[in-house]
């Protein structure tokens, strides 16, 4: 009982109930009992006083002696009379001629008042009294002679206990019958309070290890009635929760793979401002501020990202905003999240890095920029030469000459840019086939350095060879963009290489693909540059200073991609720069084996 308060209730409400029923029986037995044995000992009494009115009639006529009355009813002192009742007789002036006890002076003054009453009558009286022996059950007959006439009255009564002995003695014997049938009342009891809470014991051992999380727990339907109902009710609430939560554990886990999947930053916060989410791509896009006290700081070291959280908390409305985590420019979108009831719940945000699409606009405007830059300066030295011409203000013919020579050259200028921003855009489209065939690097070179021999001499710069390139094997591209790609390279060391400097070209050719450098002694690219070069007109002279319009590289990168070859920079600020490409040779072709 201690381990089912189920049971310790029962059994307690049971034996209060029963208790109850035992003293209410006991309360209707003893108001009920009282009159069913007064009138049985009225009903008792009746006839022997009809029978005893005869031979009274002849002892008030004096032809029976008092000693034979004496002997019929009961005394005070042994009570051996015939018919075990007390006795009393009047005659017909109400005196009393015999009383079997003594009885009190009111019980006398009583039985006059009745023999008043029973004159000259002939009905029965049955009545109750009090005497000095308590309560008592009187009944009283007329006594009259053969001829009818009246000789007196007959009293015939017993104590109320006396008449209540039986009732004393069917008092015990239900007593007796409680305590017997209580204990097999409560064992019987007990059986079927154990059939009935033992599955509900089950039932509730199984609720608290679903509790835990075990749906596939089933309780016993073997039993009856109402339980059998609960338990099949039970077990399908089981089986229905176990696909539930399958479900909802299916779902939560998807969810979690496509955030953490996400390439952008997910946060998401509870209406108390704590964290209950974030992905992988978050970590990656935010410094932590590991030293702060506030745990948030330490996922997102930003305080203006939790400021935004907490306003849109407060005002219900949708943050955006941008902020910058050293070269990573972040576009942060932070929206509320609400219940059914339309209250706030929590927060989620959305941190996406937008730094390529940045630096494509960037780009772009730097593009536009540049280009109207670079053909800018051509249209407005021809037009600053055209207009004096045409107004006829130069009228020397050397002077002309000149200017016909400066417009000449600009024209060719944007000429060459016009060019250069086609092939550009043709290589970046795709659409520009390049067909690759067997061809020998030793002539080309000695072409491109007779080629530029003369620009280098002008500026007094050293072009060379460092390699025999005669003994390279024949390679596998296209000659002309080798040969475009030489000359960009060298074009562009010419630009930046100064006076009495050095230009050289080498090549190795012992591993799977031929490698060659173009080499300079100029002024070098600044480390910060170095990822930008093979940008369009992207140049390290910010100010344009006329060296070129800086599609050159671009062109080149976009050349070796298609060719599916590589290019790269190395440089030193103050100490030169080396360009390295490769190019596939022939004999290392699967075809060529």
């Amino acid at each position: 009982m201690r381990k089912s308060p189920l049971l310790s209730r029962i059994y307690i409400s049971v034996f209060v109930s029963f208790v109850l029923m035992v003293l209410l029986i006991w309360m209707l037995f003893v108001q009920l009992s009282r009159n069913v044995f007064l009138n049985l000992g009225t009903a008792e009494l009746t006839p022997k006083a009809q029978s005893l009115s005869t031979i009274v009639a002849d002892y008030l006529e004096g032809r029976v002696s008092e000693s034979i009355i004496m002997s019929l009813a009961d005394t005070g002192d042994d009570n051996s009379g015939v018919i075990n009742a007390y006795l009393i007789i009047t005659d017909n002036t109400g005196a009393v001629r015999f009383m079997s006890d003594k009885a009190s002076a009111k019980m006398i003054l009583d039985i006059e008042k009745y023999s008043s009453l029973l004159n000259n009558a002939d009905s029965i009286v049955r009545m109750q009294s009090v005497g000095i022996i308590g309560d008592i059950i009187v009944v009283g007959v007329p006594v009259k002679n053969a001829a009818g006439e009246m000789l007196g009255t007959l009293f015939l009564y017993m104590p109320q206990y006396e008449a209540f002995a039986t009732r004393g003695a069917l008092a015990g014997s239900l007593i007796l019958t409680m305590l017997i049938i209580t204990p097999i009342v409560f064992l019987i009891l007990n059986v079927l309070l154990y059939r009935i809470i033992r599955p509900i014991r089950r039932m509730n051992e199984v609720a608290l290890q679903m509790a835990d999380g075990r749906f596939d727990l089933r309780v016993n339907e073997e039993t009856f009635g109402e339980i059998r109902q609960l338990a099949q009710s039970f077990n399908r609430l089981s089986k229905t929760l176990k696909k539930t939560f399958s479900e909802l554990t299916f779902e939560r886990n998807r969810l979690v793979q496509i955030l953490n999947g996400m390439t952008e930053g997910i946060a998401a916060i509870d209406k108390a401002g704590n964290i209950t989410h974030i992905n992988p791509a978050l970590e990656k896009l935010f410094a932590k501020n590991t030293a702060s006290p506030d745990p948030r700081m330490r996922v997102i070291g930003h305080k203006e990202v939790w400021e935004a959280f907490e306003k849109t908390m407060q005002t219900g409305e949708i943050s955006t905003f941008q902020l910058t985590e050293y070269t990573t420019v972040i576009h942060a979108s932070i929206a509320p999240v609400k219940n059914d009831n339309g209250k706030i719940e929590g927060a989620v945000g959305l941190f996406m890095d937008i730094s390529t699409e940045a630096q494509l606009e960037k780009t772009r405007r730097e593009y536009v920029a540049n280009v109207s830059h670079e053909m800018r300066s051509p249209l407005t030295a021809v037009r600053g030469l055209i207009e004096p011409l045409r107004d006829g203000m130069v009228t020397n013919e050397d002077t002309k000459k000149r200017y016909y020579d400066i417009i000449l050259r600009e024209v060719v200028r944007l000429s060459r840019l016009i060019s250069d921003l086609m092939e550009l855009s043709r290589l970046q489209s795709g659409n520009l086939a390049i067909e690759p065939d067997v061809f020998s690097i030793g002539e080309m070179i000695e072409d491109v350095i007779e080629k530029y021999a003369s620009i280098c001499q002008e500026k007094h710069i050293k072009l060379t060879a460092q390699s025999d390139f005669d003994a390279c094997p024949a390679l596998y591209a296209n000659p002309d963009r080798i040969e475009q790609l030489l000359g960009i390279l060298i074009d562009n060391a010419v630009k930046y290489t100064p006076e009495n400097g050095e230009i050289s070209i080498s090549g190795d050719w012992s591993g799977e693909r031929a490698v060659f450098r173009v080499s300079d002694t100029g002024t070098g690219i600044a480390r910060e540059h170095l990822p930008h070069v093979f940008e369009r007109f992207y140049k390290v002279d910010k100010a344009h200073s006329g060296l070129g319009s800086g599609l050159g590289l671009s062109i080149a990168k976009e050349m070796m991609d298609l060719m599916g070859e590589s290019i790269c920079v190395e440089s030193e600020e103050g100490k030169g720069t080396t360009f390295t490409f490769t190019c596939r040779m022939y004999l290392n072709l699967p075809e060529a084996i």
